[in-house]
């Protein structure tokens, strides 16, 4: 016979889930900050997200700790079990998407180091669009505790398979965005365009990032494993097979 979680042991697990939110929230601020020191032109701002980062770090470090007491210390199973174990998973997500908001940062401080004729204000959609993704999939992640008694399954992979459309569309803008930055390239420029597309690179890498929050939100909820591809939100494996 399986013992029942204690309510002491669900409040931990919940605990725990909320201080990843929070992480999450901090990870949205800085992404926010970036996107004020770009269309700024602010060296300030950036080296403040570069600062933030060390944060960052050891908030994962302590949630990571936190997570294996949880584990070690309960005999978790089912939704609780899964929001400890994969929820560590979405903690080194969150990680590596401070660690791209620092990288972006440096990126800043480089390209207003050099002579630079690109409008960044052409680039505003994109970042917009990452913005609202994030938003998005943390929303996601919350509703699988904070509303779950009214959240269905299958508005929560509604939900999911918008991120991962919104995914494509970023992929899509940014591979539009550096072949016509490319096209752009001189001898006194290089520099200043190089460092555009890096930027933008990592901006893509920062949404496909946000993608995985779904994902693991999604497998937290349902015990299936979906990934977002080109073709869509697909299940990838279930635990029931």
């Amino acid at each position: 016979m399986i013992e029942l979680l204690s309510e002491e042991t669900k409040k931990q697990v919940i605990s725990y889930h909320n201080e990843i939110l929070k992480m999450g929230r901090l990870v949205q601020g800085m992404f926010l900050k970036f996107k004020d020191a770009f269309f700024e032109k602010n060296v300030d701002l950036s080296r403040e997200i570069i600062k933030q980062d060390m944060r960052v770090d050891f908030i994962e470090a302590r949630l990571e700790y936190k997570s294996m007491e949880i584990l070690a210390i309960n005999n978790l199973y089912g939704i609780y079990f899964k929001i400890v174990f994969l929820g560590n998973k979405i903690i080194g997500i969150l990680e590596s998407m401070a660690d791209l908001c620092e990288t972006m940062a440096k990126n800043n401080i480089d390209l207003l180091s050099y002579p630079n004729s690109i409008n960044p204000y052409q680039f505003e959609d994109l970042f917009d669009i990452s913005q609202n993704m994030l938003g998005e999939s943390l929303r996601l992640f919350s509703n699988i505790v904070e509303n779950r008694d009214l959240y269905m399954e299958k508005d929560a992979i509604e939900l999911a398979k918008i991120i991962c459309k919104t995914d494509i569309e970023v992929d899509s803008l940014y591979n539009a965005f550096k072949r016509n930055l490319m096209g752009k390239v001189t001898k006194d420029n290089f520099k200043s365009i190089m460092a555009n597309i890096e930027i933008l690179s990592n901006l893509e890498k920062f949404s496909d990032l946000t993608t995985n929050i779904a994902e693991y939100s999604i497998f937290i909820l349902t015990g299936d494993r979906y990934k977002c591809n080109k073709e869509g939100f697909d299940i990838f494996y279930s635990l029931g097979e």
